[in-house]
C-alpha cells in the first residue's frame, strides 16, 4: 500500500516594514506625478528696432538682452514665451534700417532665443518692409535659430489657401506649434498670428496672414487645431486696432469672442503702442478665456509716455494628468516701463525696468495702469509679483 505524499503548506510572506515604505512612496510618486500642474505662459508686446536702438547695438555690440536683462528674472518663470518681432530679420538681402522700412540685423533673433522666447509673431503692419524676399529671409534666419514663429509663410502653397487640410509640417502652415512644457512633451500650444494690414504693400505671393480679409482661414485653422489630440491650448495673436488710442472698438470686441467661441483659449493683441484693457471672457461652451486687447511696446524709441509703458502678461493655465484637460486659470500684468538716457559716445541707453522699480513714475503713466490694467490683474508690487510667479 502505497503511503500518502504529505502536503505542503505555504505560509505566506507579509510584506516587511522596508518593503511597505516602498510601496507607499511609489504611490506617493505616482500621485504626486498625476497632480494637476500650473502652466505659465508670458507675453510682450512690439519688438521694434528703431534706428537710435540699432546705433546703440552697432556702435557697443553690447547686444539687445541688455535692454530687457532686469527682466529676465521674469522670463526666467515663463514655460512659454511670446513677443511680436514687428519687422523683417533680412540683413543678408538689405543693409539694417529703421522707421518707415524696417529691416533688423540677425541679432535680435539671437538675443530674443537666448533670453528664453520660444515664439514671434511675424505678422504685422510691417512684414512685407523687405518684400517678399524679405519674409523668406526672415523665416530661414528664424528657422536657423530654432525660434517658432507664426503668421507668414514662405511659398504660395496650399497651406495659404486652405491651411486647416494641409498636411505638411509646421513650416508651411499658419500656426505654430511648441510643447506645453518639458514634462508634458505629447501636448502642443498651437500660436495663430494674423495682421490687419501691411502698410498699403502687396502680398503678390499671399505670405501673411490676414485678421480680417482671411477669417476663413483662421476659422479653419482653429477647426483643425482642436481637431487634433495633441493641441492643448490655441492661442490668437492678431495685430490689430487704431495706434495711439485706447479705445477698442467694437467690431474688434466680436472678433475676438467670436475667436474665443471657435475654440482659441486666449486672444493677444498688438499695434496700437500703447496698453489696453484685458478682458475676461465666458465662451459659449462654457470655458474662461481672455482677451488683452494690446500689450504696448516691448523695445521701442516711441518716446511719449503712453508708449514707453506695456506690460508683460502672464497667463496662468493649469493641465490635468488625468483627464488630459487643459484649463485657464487667471491672468496677471506686469507694468514695464522703457528708461532712455544718453552715453558719453553719443548713443542712446535703452533700459527696461519694473514700474514698480522706478522712483519717479510720471503721473500720466499710473492713471493709464489704473485705467487700462485695473486692480483685478495689475502685479503692483515686487511682492505681488514674487508670490503670483512662487505659486506657480
Amino acid at each position: 500500500m502505497l503511503a500518502c505524499a504529505k502536503k505542503t503548506v505555504h505560509t505566506p510572506l507579509l510584506p516587511t516594514e522596508n518593503h511597505l515604505n516602498e510601496l507607499n512612496q511609489s504611490v506617493q510618486k505616482s500621485n504626486e506625478l498625476l497632480k494637476p500642474k500650473k502652466i505659465l505662459i508670458s507675453f510682450v508686446g512690439d519688438v521694434i528696432l528703431h534706428e537710435r536702438i540699432r546705433k546703440r547695438h552697432d556702435v557697443t555690440n553690447e547686444g539687445f538682452e541688455s535692454i530687457w536683462s532686469e527682466l529676465q528674472i521674469y522670463f526666467d518663470q515663463a514655460d512659454l514665451l511670446y513677443a511680436n518681432l514687428e519687422g523683417p530679420v533680412a540683413p543678408q538681402i538689405a543693409q539694417p534700417s529703421g522707421f518707415p522700412r524696417f529691416n533688423y540685423p540677425e541679432r535680435i533673433i539671437e538675443d530674443l532665443k537666448k533670453s528664453g522666447f520660444d515664439v514671434v509673431s511675424t505678422a504685422n503692419n510691417h512684414s512685407l518692409d523687405r518684400g517678399s524676399e524679405g519674409v523668406i529671409q526672415t523665416i530661414k534666419n528664424l528657422d536657423q535659430h530654432k525660434l517658432s514663429y507664426t503668421g507668414t509663410i514662405k511659398n504660395q502653397i496650399k497651406a495659404a489657401v486652405d491651411p486647416a487640410l494641409d498636411k505638411k509640417t509646421n513650416q508651411d502652415t499658419w500656426w505654430a506649434l511648441t510643447d506645453v512644457s518639458p514634462e508634458i512633451k505629447h501636448k502642443k500650444i498651437a500660436w495663430i498670428a494674423c495682421t490687419e494690414m501691411t502698410n498699403g504693400l502687396r502680398d503678390l505671393k499671399k505670405q501673411v496672414l490676414y485678421c480680417y480679409k482671411d477669417k476663413k482661414i483662421i476659422e479653419e485653422a482653429i477647426d483643425h487645431l482642436k481637431s487634433q489630440a495633441e493641441v492643448a491650448a490655441i492661442i490668437l495673436l492678431p495685430h490689430w486696432g487704431e495706434e495711439e488710442t485706447f479705445e477698442i472698438e467694437v467690431h474688434r470686441k466680436v472678433w475676438a469672442h467670436r475667436l474665443l467661441d471657435r475654440g482659441a483659449s486666449a486672444v493677444v493683441g498688438s499695434h496700437p503702442h500703447i496698453l489696453q484693457k484685458i478682458e475676461s471672457y465666458k465662451t459659449k461652451d462654457n470655458r474662461e478665456a481672455i482677451i488683452a486687447y494690446s500689450l504696448g511696446n516691448f523695445i521701442s524709441n516711441q518716446g511719449k509716455v503712453p508708449n514707453k509703458l506695456s506690460m508683460i502678461l502672464f497667463l496662468q493655465f493649469e493641465y490635468d494628468f488625468k483627464n488630459e484637460g487643459f484649463y485657464f486659470q487667471q491672468a496677471k500684468a506686469l507694468p514695464i516701463w522703457m528708461q532712455r538716457r544718453q552715453d558719453k559716445n553719443g548713443t542712446s541707453v535703452y533700459r527696461l525696468k519694473t514700474v514698480e522699480s522706478v522712483k519717479s513714475m510720471p503721473s500720466e503713466a499710473l492713471s493709464i495702469l489704473k485705467n487700462q490694467i485695473g486692480e483685478l490683474y495689475w502685479l503692483k508690487t515686487k511682492h505681488d509679483a514674487d508670490l503670483f510667479l512662487i505659486q506657480h
